[in-house]
């Protein structure tokens, strides 16, 4: 067996993987059993943060993992359920995030260029 480290690139998200294989292996089939660990270990690890991590009272959730491009509201800020408050990017596609309820923006919890998971709170609201 050979120990093989690879820097992998997820989503915009830098990984650091280490896989044991068989020697002999090519450079492709290393690098497709580096990502299928590093996937691997990534939904594992996402899964076990949300579970032990409780729901934010009035969050406002990512509905995919990606990178936030834009916030179009500050702390005090009222919203309506149609307005869009956080754009995101994911593989090359920017999905609006709409408040989802009516409410003023109490807290922004991300920034221009940040990355985010699925479930991520984005901000959070309080009853207008």
């Amino acid at each position: 067996m050979v120990r093989r480290r690879f820097r992998v690139i997820l989503d915009g998200e830098v990984y650091e993987v280490e896989v044991e294989v068989e020697e002999g292996l090519g450079e492709r089939e290393l690098l497709l059993r580096a990502l299928e660990r590093a996937v691997i270990r990534e939904e594992r690890s996402f899964a076990a943060t949300k579970q032990l991590a409780p729901s934010m009272p009035g969050a406002v959730e990512s509905p995919i993992s990606g990178r936030v491009v834009e916030v179009r509201v500050g702390p005090g800020d009222e919203v309506q359920p149609d307005t869009v408050v956080v754009v995101l990017e994911s593989m090359k596609t920017q999905v609006e995030v709409r408040a989802g309820r009516r409410g003023k923006v109490k807290e922004v919890l991300v920034k221009e260029g940040d990355a985010v998971r699925q479930g991520e709170p984005l901000l959070r609201l309080t009853a207008a």
